[in-house]
């Protein structure tokens, strides 16, 4: 049994509470004469959240169940942790990563000491992301640091030759679609706007 998750969405509390929520209950349900032997995750994501790939990543890296992830159109930003909690990272030839330091949106009036504060925040965890990176691409520190501040746009060869991606998918990486338990998680769609209904006039 293998459970595959199509996480084509951004990086946010509900996305990850959506994946963290289908993984857990079908490891609990899971049958002891059908175990699930691989969490498949395809991702197309153009980020959000650090805190919540974060999150992602710790919590997958905690099952024991080997990992694959498949980067489909862009692994972007704090969905890139989500992708290296994979122990398989498979990417499409066309696939596209970028690597960034996190950003804060912010909105009202600020101290000096509050300003401060979220400074070291968001250093804190762009020290995060990065030692993430180092970790799963065994990469030198100075090297992943610079591109992480730089903002680096990566092909999945460039991806590959630093170590982001293991491989490179030149076909199907599922054969069928059998014994799947599947989750689609997308981002929210915005309600369709109504038009008014047109009244006959006499």
């Amino acid at each position: 049994m293998k459970i595959l998750v199509n996480f084509y969405a951004n990086v946010t509390e509900g996305s990850i509470n959506d994946l963290i929520q289908f993984i857990t209950v079908k490891l609990a349900q899971q049958n002891p004469e059908k175990p699930i032997d691989e969490i498949i995750i395809q991702i197309s994501s153009s980020g959000g959240s650090s805190d919540h790939g974060l999150l992602a990543y710790n919590f997958l890296k905690q099952i024991s169940i080997p990992k694959t992830t498949i980067g489909m159109g862009n692994v972007d930003s704090a969905a890139i942790m989500i992708f290296l909690a994979g122990d398989k990272r498979l990417a499409m030839p066309s696939c596209r990563f970028v690597l960034h330091e996190a950003i804060a949106t912010i909105g009202g009036q600020f101290t000096a000491t509050k300003l401060g504060e979220m400074s070291r925040l968001i250093q804190r965890i762009t020290d995060d992301y990065v030692e993430v990176v180092i970790k799963v691409v065994e990469g030198k520190k100075e090297y992943i640091t610079k591109e992480v501040k730089k903002g680096s746009v990566l092909s999945s060869n460039e991806a590959k030759k630093m170590k982001l991606v293991s491989d490179i998918l030149e076909k199907p990486y599922l054969s069928e679609m059998k014994n799947l338990d599947i989750l689609l998680i997308n981002n929210p769609r915005q309600p369709v706007q109504q038009k008014p209904e047109k009244k006959s006039e006499i």
